[in-house]
């Protein structure tokens, strides 16, 4: 073999070596990438936010510092406020604790259920829960149910269910701590994957009473009623009606927000020692508005949504509070310290005006979520949680059917309209729906025939105190349809059964 021969072999074998090496290096590269991209899912799964829902029960939208009460300590709660968002204009769900529940958990009207969802269930509906927990999400429930019968572990997709226990009104650690304290052992035992977390206090529904060191903390509050809306001025004669003494009254129930505060703080604490702030979004809101000392409160209503027959019905309902047994049951109870606060509106727990429907709502997520921010303009509500939170969560197949929409784009800080209304099935005073500054009523006489109507401009007039519509009949025209569209579609007949019982 020539010399050139051999250097035309010897540069065959080393193309051929080359080729070899350059074959074999693709696997390590390969598994390089597999693993980068192996850790890349792990770190997605990481960061999945886990969300942790602090529900209180029966409180006003003006029963915080943050919202404008004049006596409350509420520290935690507004310093919750202060690292995120502060919503002025969202709703509750329903204008009552089953309702507004129902409405949370599923996103679809309780007045679209054709059996009560406390006697019955969901009938078959999905909820937050179930589909969390279908995508990977530990989930819990702690406190108050009011949402169907069964409540053993595994319903609506919740692997922990520790409600009911009648709670200790006079508690000096607050009626609600152990509450707290068992979800927060639920978060530690899970602090190492998603989790999701209903925390459904007591407080304030009735009986509200304060133990002795509660007390302490308010006992040079003297009640100035000039502090207060005219809206609670009735709310207040009614209070001294049952207990003449408006001070202690008022103590009685800033005892009960403040021990609520301690509580928020035990959750507050416990994510930051287990430094799972950053990745949960905590929330939180009420049910709906304040219950009144002697039921009906007529004197904070329009008479004139009502019809005749129908106010003279109400006028019964509420003498029969403030007399006999019912009065003195109510008396037994406590009542005298139902002073949840509405701030600027009028009505109270049971009907679809503001302070029935509107409830304060606050959303912390450190770096996603603004800080210190106070949202005035958009419209939000308690029925967008389900498709607002799986949103979030990432998770995409909800049903398509819902009441409520995503609004995840509006806590993290946007701004923009509705696409979807908010509406109220056919209770005190009528059928409602919200839709941009708009609150409208279609009224129902006792047969359930129309009545009359009435729109407001919740945007400028709070208080609902101007019917406008024979100012703006086009505006009227299509929020009724709205309604009537609405209302076709719910059941005529509900069944119920009566069984479902409170275990507190």
């Amino acid at each position: 073999m020539n010399r050139k021969s051999e250097i035309m072999n010897r540069k065959s074998e080393i193309m051929n070596r080359k080729l070899e090496i350059m074959n074999r290096k693709p696997l390590p590269v390969l598994w390089m990438v597999l693993i980068a991209l192996l850790q890349l899912t792990v770190s997605a799964e990481v960061q999945r936010p886990n969300f942790v829902f602090m529900f209180a029960d029966d409180f006003g939208y003006g029963d915080l510092a943050c919202y404008g009460h004049p006596y409350v300590k509420s520290p935690n709660i507004d310093r919750m406020a202060s690292q995120g968002i502060r919503f002025e204009q969202a709703y509750a769900a329903g204008r009552a604790c089953n309702p507004s529940r129902t409405g949370l958990m599923t996103s679809w009207s309780n007045a679209r259920f054709p059996k009560r969802t406390d006697d019955f269930d969901f009938q078959g509906r999905e909820t937050v829960t179930s589909i969390l927990k279908k995508n990977g999400y530990a989930t819990g429930h702690f406190g108050k149910w009011h949402i169907g019968i069964d409540r053993s572990n595994g319903v609506y997709g919740i692997d922990e269910n520790h409600s009911g226990g009648r709670p200790d009104k006079f508690s000096p650690n607050g009626r609600d701590t152990p509450i707290y304290e068992k979800a927060i052992d639920f978060i530690r035992r899970h602090k190492d994957e998603p989790f999701y977390v209903n925390i459904w206090g007591f407080t304030t529904h009735a009986p509200v009473a304060s133990a002795p060191n509660f007390l302490e903390v308010f006992k040079d509050v003297k009640v100035n009623r000039a502090d207060f809306s005219e809206y609670m001025q009735p709310v207040f004669d009614d209070s001294t009606t049952i207990w003449d003494d408006l001070d202690l009254n008022m103590r009685h129930y800033l005892g009960n927000v403040y021990a609520l505060d301690l509580n928020v703080k035990m959750v507050m604490d416990a994510l930051d020692e287990l430094e799972l702030a950053d990745n949960t979004v905590l929330v939180f809101s009420s049910d709906q508005g304040p219950a009144r000392p002697l039921g009906k409160c007529l004197d904070v209503y329009d008479p004139d949504l009502f019809a005749p027959k129908v106010w003279k019905h109400m006028e019964k309902l509420s003498l029969k509070d403030r007399s006999g047994t019912a009065f003195e049951k109510r008396k037994k109870k406590h009542f005298q310290n139902m002073l949840g606060n509405t701030g600027p509106f009028r009505g109270y727990k049971g009907s679809s005006q503001e302070g029935g429907l509107r409830v304060p709502f606050i959303v912390r997520w450190p770096g996603k979520v603004k800080s210190n921010f106070v949202d005035t303009q958009n419209v939000i509500g308690l029925i967008d949680w389900l498709p607002t939170i799986c949103s979030l969560a990432g998770v995409k197949n909800i049903p398509n059917d819902l009441d409520g929409e995503d609004v995840s784009d509006i806590w993290l800080g946007g701004k923009r309209k509705r696409t979807k209304p908010l509406l109220w099935g056919p209770r005190e005073p009528g059928l409602t729906i919200r839709e941009d500054q708009w609150k409208y009523y279609l009224l129902f006489d006792e047969r359930n025939q129309y009545y009359g109507e009435a729109l407001y401009d919740v945007m400028n007039d709070p208080g609902e105190k101007s019917n406008l519509v024979e100012s703006y009949p086009e505006i009227a025209s299509k929020l009724k349809a709205k309604l009537m569209e609405f209302y076709e579609e719910l059941p005529k007949k509900i069944i119920k059964t009566g069984n479902y019982k409170h275990q507190y």
